[in-house]
């Protein structure tokens, strides 16, 4: 997922709206259509923001060529059609709330700020109106249709003020007399460079390079998702293979009853198994950094124990925390169905560098992850995780 933009302040009710309208969405649409609409989330500091699972480069598009707007607004307006047919068939099927939501959805979509993701579009900014009983789609009382726009006017009109409030301040700002601005060596001692933004791998950009250290430290590996709309628990596991410079392989995984042991080989661990599923900080697997240079490789995968038999909606990511770098993360996309293993990424030793990989490889079991990549592991089955 990438961050397109961010608002104003959400309340708990508003992004409550928000979450059941993309939650009808995503039911009842395809994803190539549900990746129209951007979704709404609540930043760290409770402002609205709008991300979207679309890969690529995002502009708005204002900055596009006319031939590139051309084409994202043709895409739009045949997805604008293709889900007006779909609202019609949940009215034809007595879905009158979801039929609801989404015909309000369509008509406060109509001119609504437009980004072009790869050469997608992915609308922002939507609003989704408070309904007070169930009503058929045709009857939509005008005030209702017209409250999302009051509220866009508000925004604007907010936004206007911000900046003229700007502007003024800016020149105030101007006018102060030089000598009573601060030296660098008068400037607070406790005031810090801000943290370095976080990488995200994707597929036009796969992999980063880490300098060669002395010591990398406590490698930390963190396996999350998202339960969505899933009614069973979701169960995912982590695991890595582990090759060591002397040539000895290894591994860590819970359903193998593999630990790992942190302090000596395989030089990694694992936190504990999470049997439900349901903690939100996810899974975690260390690597001890200070032993990077025994180690030559390390490949990190992932698969479904229970809850679901695909990936899809479950927005499953990992990421990387290395002391004194920025996060590292990757989210996986699956375009098969069948397919319940991933490999997630790849951490390489050359040079004693640090090279990390996105992989996003989906296969039916691990064997055949295994065979792909040519470990040469023996397998054999077991029971169940418990």
């Amino acid at each position: 997922m990438q961050r397109l933009t961010n608002a104003s302040p959400i309340d708990d009710s508003t992004l409550a709206m928000y979450e059941a309208t993309v939650a009808i969405i995503h039911r009842h649409l395809p994803p190539s259509l549900a990746l129209l609409y951007a979704t709404a989330r609540r930043g760290s500091e409770g402002y609205l923001e709008w991300w979207t699972g679309r890969e690529g480069v995002a502009k708005p598009l204002s900055m596009l060529s006319e031939a590139e707007q051309h084409s994202i607004q043709n895409k739009r307006q045949k997805y604008q059609d293709i889900l007006q047919g779909f609202i019609d068939q949940l009215m034809a099927r007595g879905e009158d709330k979801s039929a609801q939501a989404l015909q309000t959805l369509l008509t406060n979509s109509r001119d609504l700020a437009c980004y072009g993701v790869g050469g997608e579009p992915v609308l922002v900014n939507w609003a989704v109106a408070a309904e007070e009983k169930i009503l058929p789609v045709a009857s939509v009382p005008l005030w209702r249709r017209l409250l999302p726009w009051l509220l866009l006017l508000l925004l604007l009109l907010l936004l206007a003020l911000a900046c003229w409030w700007y502007k003024n301040n800016a020149h105030n700002r101007s006018a102060v007399p030089h000598a009573t601005i601060p030296t660098k060596s008068e400037a607070p001692a406790h005031v810090s460079p801000p943290p370095p933004a976080d990488i995200e791998l994707t597929k036009d950009h796969p992999s980063v390079n880490l300098a060669k250290q002395k010591d990398f430290g406590r490698i930390k590996v963190n396996l999350t998702w998202q339960q969505g709309h899933h009614q069973r628990s979701i169960d995912l596991d982590i695991a890595a293979f582990v090759r060591l410079k002397n040539g000895s392989k290894g591994g860590v995984e819970a359903l193998s009853k593999l630990p790992g042991d942190y302090s000596k080989p395989p030089y990694m661990s694992l936190q504990g198994d999470l049997r439900e599923g349901d903690d939100k900080n996810g899974e975690w697997l260390f690597i001890n950094g200070s032993h990077w240079q025994d180690i030559d490789e390390v490949l990190i995968y992932s698969f479904i124990y229970s809850g679901v038999n695909n990936w899809q909606g479950t927005d499953a990511t990992i990421t990387i925390y290395i002391p004194d770098q920025p996060p590292i993360s990757t989210i996986l996309v699956d375009e098969n169905n069948l397919n319940n293993v991933a490999a997630i990424a790849r951490l390489k030793n050359i040079n004693g560098d640090i090279k990390v990989e996105r992989l996003n490889s989906f296969f039916s079991d691990r064997q055949s992850m295994d065979k792909h990549y040519g470990w040469g592991f023996e397998w054999t089955s077991v029971a169940s995780k418990n």
